[in-house]
C-alpha cells in the first residue's frame, strides 16, 4: 500500500481537488455576495439561460448538471418559490414542465456574473499564457470526454 500513497494520478487527484475547492469556494462566496444566490442556483439559472429558448426540462437540467432527479426538484421548488425561475406546459409532453429563468432569476444571474467573471478570471486565467489557457482547455475536455465515456468506471 505504501508504495500508492504517493502514486502519480493520486497526487494529481488531490492536487485538482484542492485547486477546484480553492477556486471554487472564492467564486461560490463572490457570487453570494452580490447576489444571495448559492452555488446550486446560480449554475441552475446559468444553464437555463444557455439553453436554446432559454428554457429547458428539469430532466434535461438534471443531466446538464449531475444532479440526482430528487435533490434538483427540492432545488428548483425552492427557486421556484423564491421567484428565480418559472415553469411553462411542455408543448409537446403533457408529463413535463419546461424550466425557465424569470425575469429576477436572469438580473441577479447578470449581476452574478459580473461579479464572477473578474474573479474567476483571475484565478483560472490569468497566471497562464495564452498558449497554456489552450492547452488546459484542451486537456479537461479530454478528460470530461473520456469519463463521460464511462471507460473509468465500466
Amino acid at each position: 500500500m505504501s508504495e500508492l500513497l504517493n502514486d502519480k494520478a493520486v497526487v494529481l487527484y488531490g492536487d485538482i481537488l484542492r485547486l477546484t475547492d480553492t477556486i471554487g469556494g472564492r467564486a461560490e462566496r463572490t457570487i453570494r455576495e452580490a447576489t444571495g444566490l448559492g452555488g446550486s442556483e446560480f449554475e441552475v439559472l446559468l444553464r437555463l439561460v444557455r439553453h436554446p429558448e432559454h428554457r429547458t426540462t428539469s430532466a434535461r437540467l438534471a443531466e446538464d448538471l449531475s444532479f440526482t432527479s430528487g435533490g434538483l426538484t427540492r432545488l428548483i421548488a425552492r427557486m421556484e418559490e423564491a421567484g428565480l425561475i418559472t415553469r411553462h406546459p411542455h408543448p409537446d409532453d403533457r408529463r413535463a414542465a419546461l424550466l425557465e429563468a424569470s425575469t429576477k432569476g436572469r438580473e441577479l444571474l447578470d449581476r452574478a456574473l459580473a461579479a464572477h467573471v473578474p474573479q474567476i478570471t483571475g484565478d483560472l486565467l490569468e497566471p497562464l499564457t495564452p498558449v497554456e489557457q489552450l492547452i488546459l482547455r484542451e486537456l479537461v475536455t479530454k478528460l470530461l470526454t473520456h469519463s463521460t465515456r464511462g471507460t473509468v468506471t465500466d
